[in-house]
């Protein structure tokens, strides 16, 4: 992935799906997969799946692509097991270097669709829930080129949990992280990010 969710500090890893979601994708420089229309000379590098235009303002890249992954951590209920979550992801990605070829905004669009491999589950029993998920991500590079000086702006719904009882977990609204990874805005409910996962436990027993 091109980075990023909604329940850690993001800071974007094209290459990490989970992220996203547990908020820390792109942090590493961009891995060269496949063959795209790309400058040599960016920095840092865009990950394979981008294709990219130079203009008169700087150099502009586009990619689609989708992944999975599995395990990913996303709390600890009281009953001693972990909640665990496997994901299919569809991401739409922009990365924007200015004239000097240095990465200074990268804009994300996360679809996870509703189809039954997007679960949380209880890591000893293997009980699971379904969740729909979709999310915005909005990096501006506080020092062009330099993943670690990201303002992550996200929005959107991180995460949607119910069942026949009700609603087990909702992430979303605006979520927003300085480059530390210290919270800079909350808006909405962020009961994953918040740890307010009671009913989620519950149902995953």
């Amino acid at each position: 992935m091109d980075r990023a969710r909604f329940t850690c500090p993001y800071g974007g890893n094209d290459e990490d799906p989970h992220d996203l979601h547990r908020g820390a994708r792109d942090r590493s420089p961009g891995h060269r997969r496949g063959h795209s229309d790309r400058p040599t000379d960016l920095n840092p590098p865009p990950p394979g799946f981008y294709t990219c235009q130079t203009n008169g303002s700087g150099t502009v890249c586009h990619g689609k692509h989708s992944e999975s992954y599995q395990g990913g951590y996303d709390g600890t209920c009281p009953q001693g097991f972990d909640i665990l979550e496997n994901g299919t992801v569809e991401e739409t990605a922009a990365r924007y270097y200015d004239r000097d070829g240095n990465l200074v905004r990268r804009d994300l669009h996360d679809r996870w669709p509703n189809i039954p491999e997007n679960i949380l589950y209880n890591s000893v029993t293997g009980k699971s829930v379904h969740y729909t998920t979709d999310g915005n991500e909005f990096d501006t590079f506080t020092i062009p080129g330099d993943f670690d000086s990201i303002v992550a702006d996200t929005s959107r719904n991180g995460y949607t949990v119910t069942a026949p009882g009700g609603l087990l977990i909702k992430d979303a609204g605006v979520l927003d992280f300085a480059p530390d990874g210290s919270v800079l805005e909350l808006h909405g409910p962020k009961m994953l990010f918040l740890g307010q996962n009671e009913a989620l436990c519950q149902a995953l027993d």
